[in-house]
């Protein structure tokens, strides 16, 4: 990401304000355009003339995933959007839920195993208070959770522990079912590929690009590493400044169609990357470019001769548990655009979290990544630290670094984000097992106070929610499966692959933070229990839901009695 808050080219400052899409509900909270309040409707004079479109609908205010029916007015919006207004904020959260309908995409099938449950609880998180001090970028009229997401253009968010989606809201137009935009969370699943990819012995990250990959040879990526792209530690020439004329991330933009093209425009993502050059060593200095992502999805493509959405699906998505496909946008030529254009439900990327929470398992106990893997995430390179703080990102994560591209935002070695322009947020903590997920619309492709509020809002519910003890808890440390090959050396002749594949089908804002403090010597890894039973006598476990409240595609469980959102009280001595 570029440093410094950005807005849209042509984007009014709408910062609390919603066309339609953030903070509103299901089917509550869609006030008719004749009901609006404010300035547009002081006066009772009928306008001169008919507007020129339909009105877009208002937002309200998130609603519970417990809502039997969902409104969803204004499908005939898909009419007025094109390569050049899906950015609009007036579309932009629609489009957001509708990238397939915008751009071509390749399908990532959830496979045919079983759908990992997720028992849905209503609990009202809002009057939390986060700790700004903490998150000094945070705005500072904020003070709580419900500041945060009212604030900043939230479509979906949920937190989960255990498999217990302690909060789960949805607003129109996103819905349980449907996916979502991930912009740059998705380097996270590319990086779980690449991972899965090592733990199979088919790559490693020593190897060079180049070997991997020949039509890179006469590229700035020659002498380059995996390693070396997956920490974003290459030598190559790239701006990521997004509203910069002629920087790459604009012409790489250009090139997959997600801005008007010129005649200068390279013909797909691997065109564009080809003509990249290198203006440092490799191996030293971090910066943040999306370009080394899309290289990496090139490599796994060229190790496994299958294309990235095929391969995502066979190595990671179908094991997960996910109820739903995902997908990635690709370029008019068949390349997928890994870097920022994958798309997930929320449940479904919440799934992922929990198994990186988990130490590369699901909670039956699949394996999907190796421990080594996961928890070289989480406590990263011998200079990992260092190079991160030498960067302008230090700035905004103090204590923190970049690994595998992950963001590990402090100085706390428990906790990992993925981070996505315009308001995404994966967070994951491994100590109790902690999984949060906000999906926005947000005008603006970077702010730091939408970042450091959101993490805030995640770290406030994660420490106010006690964690169980009634069992052994999950170890992050490597787990006795370790890949078949180490992963900072160069790999063997990789192996024919033994399994079929299934039919095809951004560096942060600059400002300055304190110093972040250790977690809390408490916390304690979260162990894999069932669901809370509904007379447990911590106040501060929500109740379940009414049956009828799981994911999709899962029986329902026996009939609970249905319960209100109630306020979140925490034990005593829970801050």
């Amino acid at each position: 990401m570029a440093d410094g808050d950005k807005t849209l080219p042509g984007s009014p400052d709408e910062s609390g304000v919603r066309r339609f899409g953030a903070l509103s509900g299901n089917t509550k909270g869609i006030i008719p355009q004749t009901e609006q309040t404010g300035d547009s409707a002081a006066s009772t004079e009928p306008p001169s003339e008919p507007p020129a479109e339909p009105p877009l609908p208002r937002a309200g205010e998130l609603t519970s995933a417990s809502e039997d029916a969902i409104v969803d007015p204004s499908e005939a919006i898909l009419e007025r959007i094109d390569l050049d207004s899906w950015k609009w904020p007036k579309y932009f959260a629609f489009a957001l839920t509708r990238m397939e309908e915008i751009f071509p995409t390749g399908g990532i099938p959830r496979g045919i195993g079983p759908v990992r449950e997720l028992v849905t609880e209503e609990n009202d998180f809002r009057p939390l208070p986060i700790d700004r001090e903490k998150w000094s970028g945070a705005d500072e009229s904020w003070s709580t959770v419900g500041d945060v997401l009212a604030n900043t253009f939230t479509d979906a968010w949920m937190v989960s522990r255990d498999g217990i989606a302690l909060e789960e809201e949805y607003a129109w137009p996103m819905k349980p079912a449907r996916q979502h935009m991930l912009f740059s969370i998705s380097k996270s699943i590319v990086s779980a590929v690449v991972g899965a990819l090592t733990d199979a012995g088919l790559l490693s990250p020593g190897d060079l690009v180049t070997t991997r990959v020949p039509a890179l040879s006469e590229s700035g990526y020659a002498g380059a590493t995996i390693r070396d792209l997956l920490d974003m530690r290459s030598g190559i020439k790239f701006s990521e400044e997004y509203l910069k004329e002629g920087s790459e991330i604009r012409d790489l933009f250009e090139a997959v169609d997600f801005a008007p093209r010129t005649a200068t425009s390279a013909n797909g993502i691997k065109d564009f990357l080809k003509g990249l050059t290198s203006e440092r060593e490799h191996g030293g200095a971090y910066v943040y470019r999306s370009c080394e992502t899309d290289v990496l999805a090139w490599i796994c493509e060229a190790v496994v001769g299958q294309p990235f959405s095929v391969i995502a699906s066979e190595y990671v998505w179908s094991k997960i548990g996910a109820a739903h496909a995902a997908q990635v946008c690709q370029d008019r030529w068949g390349g997928s655009i890994a870097d920022g254009a994958i798309s997930t439900t929320l449940r479904d990327l919440t799934r992922f979290g929990e198994m990186i929470a988990r130490g590369g398992t699901t909670a039956e106990g699949e394996r999907v990544l190796s421990g080594k893997w996961i928890d070289d995430i989480f406590t990263g390179g011998a200079d990992s630290a260092q190079v991160f703080a030498d960067s302008p990102s230090g700035l905004s994560y103090p204590g923190g670094m970049y690994r595998s591209q992950f963001w590990v935002p402090s100085a706390s070695r428990d906790v990992v984000i993925g981070i996505g322009i315009h308001g995404q947020m994966l967070y994951i903590d491994r100590a109790t097992q902690t999984v949060g997920v906000k999906l926005s619309s947000d005008p603006q492709p970077v702010s730091l106070a939408h970042q450091h509020g959101t993490l805030a809002m995640f770290e406030a519910i994660a420490e106010a929610v006690p964690p169980k003890t009634e069992s052994a808890a999950v170890s992050p440390a490597a787990s006795a499966v370790e890949p078949s090959s180490d992963l900072g050396s160069a790999a063997p002749e990789a192996p024919a692959r033994s399994a079929s594949a299934p039919a095809s089908n951004t560096a942060v804002a600059g400002a300055p933070a304190p110093d972040v403090p250790a977690p809390n010597a408490a916390a304690a890894h979260a162990p894999d229990v069932p669901a809370p039973n509904a007379a447990a006598a911590h106040a501060a476990v929500p109740r379940p839901a009414a049956a009828g409240t799981l994911i999709p595609n899962v029986a329902a469980p026996a009939a609970a009695a249905s319960i209100a959102p109630q306020q979140y009280v925490p034990q005593s001595g829970i801050v």
